[in-house]
């Protein structure tokens, strides 16, 4: 069976997986999928494996997520399997939960354990950026001016950006800075 999950995997916890590949814009974007993962929450207490995966099983999100991060990353026990990792991140996600919304758009980005769908990608992030996840917020912005997912949309991708950076994200309100530098008709907002 599976040790005790350690304070490396909290209950109340958003890791986020890490990227496996890069290109262009595509790498701007996984790589900032990267760099939002967080640690542990102060306070968390640990869990069994065996109540985590009974804790998923009967339907809370927050266990999904984490069972999700245990296969996504190999972590306590857990093998690495992204296919499972997945699959528990969209359980999570379709009950609502912005940070496994935000993991599955990620998954869906790079291909990592699902087949590559940017379209539907895009659709996740903008769920979890609808939820004020600020780092959802900001990579909508980015997938929508560089039309990952769709066609661009500047003005949608301006909103969401400008939302990030009202939440405190600083890379939001540089890209926004470089925007407007390089598009006098946006100087005035």
């Amino acid at each position: 069976m599976h040790p005790a999950i350690s304070t490396q995997l909290p209950i109340d916890c958003r890791i986020f997986p890490r990227c496996r590949s890069a290109d262009g814009i595509r790498g701007l974007v996984l790589l900032l999928c990267s760099l939002c993962a967080s640690g542990p929450v102060a306070g968390a207490a640990p869990v069994s494996a065996a109540d985590l995966i009974a804790r998923a099983q009967a339907g809370s999100a927050w266990d999904q997520l984490n069972l999700g991060a245990a296969y996504d990353h190999g972590r306590a026990g857990f093998p690495l399997d992204p296919v499972r990792a997945v699959a528990w991140y969209r359980r999570a996600a379709e009950a609502g939960l912005a940070e496994a919304q935000f993991n599955l758009a990620h998954c869906l980005t790079t291909g990592n354990g699902t087949p590559r769908d940017d379209a539907e990608a895009l659709a996740w992030m903008l769920k979890a950026a609808a939820q004020d996840l600020t780092s959802a917020q900001y990579l909508a912005g980015v997938m929508l001016l560089e039309g990952i997912g769709g066609a661009a949309d500047r003005e949608r991708a301006m909103d969401w950006l400008e939302r990030a950076a009202v939440n405190g994200n600083s890379d939001a309100a540089s890209l926004l800075r470089r925007l407007r530098d390089d598009d006098p008709v946006d100087q005035d907002r």
